[in-house]
């Protein structure tokens, strides 16, 4: 493609002419209240025939309005090869939250990075551990609810907002069983923006408004949960500090403690341990009541956070005590978002842990290593294998990703059969698992297994291992 024909083809495609992508791009601008940047319809023509690349945003939004008329992604540099005018710079996920002083605040960040979170050319940093902790310790606090009462806007009615609501409970069930993969995330990303054009749009009164504002940050939540599923780990934080603030709008702060402990989770993923050790802190600061399902809950983030800091006392000390909460609990379902949450979930998440610790020191390593597989093996036979005859998996995802610590933990104690046979059960599930973090955690097994291919097993294992992991 020419510089000044790549566009034009794109266009094609999409069956658009200028005037077309540019009435796309002045109705997503006016969705995120920014119509002082509306285009002239005739702007497009000059981008077709000449090559001329419009200032910031306009060409984000434009490839974000190509990618959803045509189904792929569509980058500014297929849009305008070679003119690539002032790069982006990659901004943190803490960027600006400084500044948030009202509800209207979040509702547009969150409607903002809707548009941009998918872009690549305008990427999300991984916020450093000072600033993410001060943004949720300092910053969001100081949001305000309001109703809204408007002439000429309809009002919400509560049964399209319980309609809603039943919807997003579905998608989180959705993805706490198959993951969350690039259909996933452009179809609850929609949702968002769906939820808040109502919320910036519409009228409402107050419990209507605070039903909604709870499904944004439900929506929020969720998408921080798809994208750092996809090790997109800037934008997982700059969504999940975003419900934080709605949270404490809403004076929810239940919800806030489960979203700051689900960003100590991404933290030590990312290999922050001592940051994530500071956030699950920040976790059970944030709510204190006795609610023994969300604190057994944020226990297990800190044992998780623990662990990837290198801290076994503290690792066992949390795990135990968010076992014996949950063990205590008598109302397992008192906090509805934490549904999934089970004693196989958390001696899942503690074996894990133990092989983390393990690869990390060469004290007391096998022992480590022999109780994380006793772990790991009884609840991850519980999340793959189905309840019924003619069901799948109930927790394909959870399972892929914990057998991918079963498997490493089998390789470091030199139980090659069996790790051979975990790594077979884990490629049995890729057809029911959208994650990519599952995935790549499987696929990351490779060089472990080649070094022990003089093992007959492993060298029997290798090429379905290699057919099964080729088209991932």
């Amino acid at each position: 493609m020419s510089d000044t024909s790549a566009l034009a083809d794109l266009l094609r495609l999409a069956e658009w002419g200028p005037r077309q992508l540019v009435a796309a791009i002045n109705a997503r601008l006016s969705s995120q209240g920014r119509d002082r940047l509306r285009l002239d319809p005739t702007a497009g023509y000059s981008w077709v025939r000449r090559g001329f690349r419009p200032r910031p945003p306009i060409p984000d939004i434009a490839a974000t309005v190509l990618t959803d008329r045509l189904g792929y992604t569509v980058t500014v540099d297929q849009m305008w090869p070679g003119r690539s005018g002032t790069a982006s710079v990659a901004r943190s996920a803490a960027a600006g939250l400084d500044t948030v002083t009202h509800i209207d605040d979040l509702v547009r960040e969150l409607s903002l990075l809707t548009t941009t979170a998918p872009t690549p050319s305008s990427p999300i940093a991984d916020a450093c551990g000072a600033d993410l902790t001060a943004a949720v310790l300092d910053q969001l606090r100081g949001a305000v609810l309001v109703a809204r009462n408007r002439a000429g806007h309809e009002y919400v009615l509560p049964e399209q907002v319980s309609l809603i609501a039943a919807h997003v409970a579905a998608l989180r069930r959705l993805d706490d069983r198959h993951g969350g993969g690039a259909l996933s995330l452009r179809y609850v990303t929609a949702e968002l923006r769906n939820v808040v054009d109502l919320v910036e749009y519409a009228n409402y009164d107050v419990r209507t408004g605070r039903r909604l504002l709870a499904i944004v940050a439900d929506l929020a939540q969720l998408l921080g949960w798809l994208h750092f599923d996809s090790s997109r780990y800037g934008s997982a934080e700059r969504y999940l500090l975003l419900s934080v603030g709605v949270c404490r709008a809403l004076g929810a702060r239940d919800r806030a403690a489960n979203a700051i402990g689900m960003l100590s989770y991404v933290s030590a993923f990312a290999g922050h341990g001592h940051q994530a050790v500071q956030l699950a802190e920040a976790a059970a600061a944030e709510d204190r009541r006795t609610d023994s399902v969300l604190r057994a809950r944020l226990l297990g983030r800190d044992a998780t956070a623990a662990a990837a800091d290198g801290d076994l006392a503290r690792f066992r000390r949390c795990a135990d005590q968010a076992t014996a909460l949950l063990d205590r609990s008598r109302d397992p379902d008192s906090t509805s978002f934490l549904y999934y949450l089970s004693p196989m979930q958390l001696a899942a998440e503690a074996g894990q842990g133990l092989v983390v610790l393990a690869e990390r020191t060469t004290a007391n390593r096998n022992r480590l290593l022999d109780e994380g597989i006793s772990l790991l093996t009884d609840s991850v036979t519980s999340m793959v294998t189905p309840r019924r005859p003619g069901e799948g998996p109930p927790y394909a995802r959870s399972g892929l990703l914990h057998l991918t610590f079963l498997a490493r933990a089998h390789l470091l104690r030199g139980n090659l059969s069996e790790g051979v046979a975990v790594m077979r059960t884990g490629l049995g599930l890729l057809p029911q698992v959208q994650s990519p973090r599952g995935r790549n955690y499987l696929r990351r097994l490779r060089p472990a297994l080649a070094r022990r291919a003089r093992s007959s097993s492993v060298a029997e294992f290798l090429p379905e291992f290699d057919t099964a992991l080729s088209g991932v």
